[in-house]
């Protein structure tokens, strides 16, 4: 199987991907008071639509203006991974994680951290995934799919939602991985520049948010007209902000309110704009709870598929 990568744009569910980890660190003033140094990282395979560094800029800029009213002086930070995320929090160089939810379920393993918000597109906090093909296509299940070409964006394509999602439906079906199931996979840089190749007829299926599905149609109805979902997930979360569990409760206030207020400020509706992302809300844990079992299913499946190639090597 080959995988071929590509792309250039931003999905709806990846802005707090895009931001990968915010910490704070007190820093003392000539006089009486405390204020907070705002330190914001983030994570190369968060972000789906322009190059590292047009982001790495546009959060620096947008960071320092958007966090002064909090936090007086900020910066932002660029993270290669997860694992560095969590060192990082472990050391006591970032309080604050924000990602994509499979990014806060990978670090909540291995760091004290709480969830505190979640982003939320103009069609609310959840996120529906689907898989679509050409209605004029003879594909009318994931079954008809075998050995045909597929299109998933890229973000860190292992443990990504659309990865997991798939893996799941064939496992469900006794398929083992995508890996031996499509005859060719190619990963895109943003979830809508899945679409196009199904549509002009240069792969067989896309797996899309359905947020961009109707964003698409809406510029182009012929792509709402020609090209229909085989399965559907939804109620998955996007993207989640949570803090160390070690911080006053006063710090953590503060970050929950600058948070939230980012879409009353012309820059922090251009950040969040930056992430295609209408506001931040307060985050509750059944948000979660479908995302938390797609991902426990898959873990399910793939280790009962472990134990029997293990068994038949026996």
């Amino acid at each position: 199987m080959r995988i071929f990568n590509g792309g250039n744009m931003v999905s709806t569910a990846v802005m707090a991907s895009l931001i990968t980890v915010i910490s704070i660190l007190p820093v003392q003033r000539a006089n009486a008071g405390e204020d907070f140094h705002l330190s914001l990282g983030y994570t190369g395979n968060a972000y789906q639509d322009t190059t590292n560094q047009d982001i790495k800029a546009a959060v620096s800029i947008l960071i320092q203006k958007v966090a002064w009213k909090y936090f007086g002086k900020s910066e932002a930070k660029y993270y290669d991974s997860v694992s560095e995320m969590a060192s990082a929090l472990k050391s006591g160089k970032v309080r604050v994680l924000c990602g994509p939810p499979e990014d806060f379920m990978e670090m909540r393993k291995h760091v004290p951290v709480d969830p505190i918000l979640i982003s939320a597109s103009s069609s609310g906090h959840e996120t529906e995934l689907l898989l679509l093909v050409r209605k004029d296509s003879d594909i009318r299940s994931l079954a008809d799919l075998k050995r045909k070409t597929l299109v998933m964006p890229y973000r860190n394509p292992i443990n990504s939602m659309f990865h997991i999602w798939i893996e799941t439906l064939l496992m469900r079906d006794g398929h083992k991985s995508i890996e031996t199931y499509f005859s060719v996979v190619k990963n895109t840089r943003t979830t809508s520049r899945g679409i196009m190749p199904v549509f002009f007829r240069q792969a067989d299926a896309c797996v899309v948010t359905r947020h961009i599905f109707d964003l698409a149609a809406e510029m182009n109805p012929q792509i709402g007209r020609e090209l229909v979902p085989i399965a559907k997930m939804s109620k998955l979360s996007q993207g989640i902000i949570s803090v160390d569990r070690r911080l006053p409760d006063e710090v953590r206030d503060k970050i929950r309110q600058a948070f939230l207020t980012l879409h009353d400020s012309p820059d922090g509706k251009q950040l969040l704009l930056l992430f295609q992302v209408n506001k931040l809300i307060p985050f509750r844990p059944e948000y979660l709870t479908a995302t938390e079992a797609l991902f426990a299913e898959h873990q399910r499946l793939k280790t009962r598929f472990d134990q029997r190639a293990r068994n038949s090597r026996n």
